[in-house]
């Protein structure tokens, strides 16, 4: 992971984020169906997997999204240097806000 968050693209961070976080989350949901399907089929130890398969999936779809906020927020104060600048907030903010 880079020790300097500052140069990290914000726009680029939150498209991974949702793309990741939405793939997990189909996977998540494909688990699901099979889980009842073998349900219906009378395949329970196999439903049974698979819906451990869908909940682990979930579980790591939370923990992706919130990594991901981790590494924003990190991101965002590098970018901003919030710490150590005297600097009005709309001056941090002016390299971010596009000029009109």
């Amino acid at each position: 992971m880079p020790t300097d968050c500052s140069s990290i693209d914000l726009a680029t961070l939150n498209t991974a984020q949702g793309v990741i976080v939405a793939a997990i989350r189909n996977q998540c949901c494909q688990w699901e169906q099979d889980s009842s399907d073998a349900a219906a089929d009378g395949r329970l130890s196999n439903a049974v997997m698979v819906q451990h398969w869908a909940f682990a999936a979930d579980i790591l779809a939370s923990k992706v999204r919130g990594e991901f906020s981790a590494l924003f927020g990190r991101a965002l104060d590098a970018r901003l240097n919030w710490s150590s600048t005297n600097r009005t907030v709309e001056e941090q903010c002016e390299p971010l806000v596009p000029c009109l």
